[in-house]
Parts: C-alpha cells; structure tokens; sequence
C-alpha cells in the first residue's frame, strides 16, 4: 500500500502538469485565431477574400468539413464578409457541377458554423438546405437573393430573404421563378409570405 501512496502524488503532479499545458495551448491557439481574424478584418465589418491562403483558418476547416471547395473559385467568386443586423457572416462560393454559395456564422470565429435556409419543396411544401444558391445581398433593401438552377435547364428559382432580428434566422420572404434564365423583367412570383394572424393578438 505504501508503494501505491508514494506514487499517487507523482501521478496527481504529472496529470496537473500535462492538464496545465493544455490548457495553455488552447488559450494560444485562441488568441492567434482571435488575432488572425483581427488583421483579416483590419476594422473593416464588410470585405471580400480572393486569396485562399488568407482564409481564416476556422473558416476554412468548417468549409471543408461541409464539403465546400471553396478553392477552386475563390479568385473569380471571393468570399464575402459582412454584419448584416449585427450578425457576422461569411458567405463562400462552393464548387460543383451546379455551384452554390454556403454562408456561415461567424459570430464566434473559434467555431464558425454552416447557415441552413428555407426553401420551397415541389410539389407542396418547405424544407431547408445550406445550398440555396447564388446568392447575393442587396444591402440597401437589406435581403438575401439565391438564385439556383440545373446544367440542363435555362429554368431559375429565386428564393429572397431577411435575416430576422428577433431569432437571428434567414426568412424567407418570396420566391420567384422564370423559364428563361433570369432575363430581365422575365421573373414571377409564385409564393409570397402572408402577414401572419393569430385570434387575440394584436397584428
């Protein structure tokens, strides 16, 4: 038994040493994260990245875990910072047969995380994916536009959007579709979002 007592504090000692250590690297890895984010930001609450090696290296490691090549098409489709309604998002341009914008939360920089939006089902009814599109956000009217499509059709959809105040949520407020490619003019609505009533409150 006297063995075992004597070495118990070694073990105590080596497990405090070794928890200690951890626990100062992660404050590191934090604070260089924290800091490469700052210097890519510079001030600034919106911006765009056309150069993968400036990717923030949170930002990256969500991507790819989604599956998004964002690589392939950043020069072309740089990747857009912004604070729309004091949320912060980055929205990154994904590669693929048919590409599509994947937008994410970076709110916390340690941990940004993938956005799911609505969308429209056919026949009759909603569902939500973190691909809805080109997306573009017309800051102005303060809305999110994804326009999606197939490589075998001229035929759009576009879904627009707000971000809610309240829940920090994409809501979407229309959907508009046109068979010949998004020519000007050429859209139709096909869904608009009702003003909701509830018996016994106030609209």
């Amino acid at each position: 038994m006297r063995p075992i007592l004597s070495i118990l504090p070694r073990l105590v000692a080596a497990w405090m040493l070794v928890f200690n250590s951890a626990a100062a690297v992660l404050a590191q890895d934090r604070t260089e994260t924290r800091r490469e984010w700052g210097t890519l930001a510079n001030g600034r609450t919106e911006f765009e990245v056309s150069d993968p090696a400036l990717v923030p290296g949170t930002l990256a490691l969500a991507a790819e875990q989604s599956g998004c090549r964002y690589k392939d098409y950043i020069k072309e489709r740089p990747a857009r910072f912004i604070r729309p309604e004091g949320r912060r998002l980055a929205i990154v341009f994904c590669a693929a047969i048919v590409g599509s914008h994947q937008v994410f939360d970076v709110s916390n920089v340690l941990r940004p995380t993938p956005v799911e939006f609505p969308i429209i089902v056919h026949p009759d009814g909603f569902g939500t994916t973190a691909r809805p599109g080109v997306i573009t956000w017309e800051k102005e009217a303060k809305v999110f536009q994804a326009e999606s499509g197939s490589d075998t059709s001229p035929a759009r959809l576009r879904h627009i959007y707000r971000l809610d105040r309240g829940t920090g949520s994409f809501v979407v407020v229309r959907v508009e579709f046109t068979p010949h490619g998004g020519i000007k003019d050429g859209w139709t609505t096909i869904w608009d979002a009702p003003i909701w009533s509830f018996p016994g409150m106030p609209n």
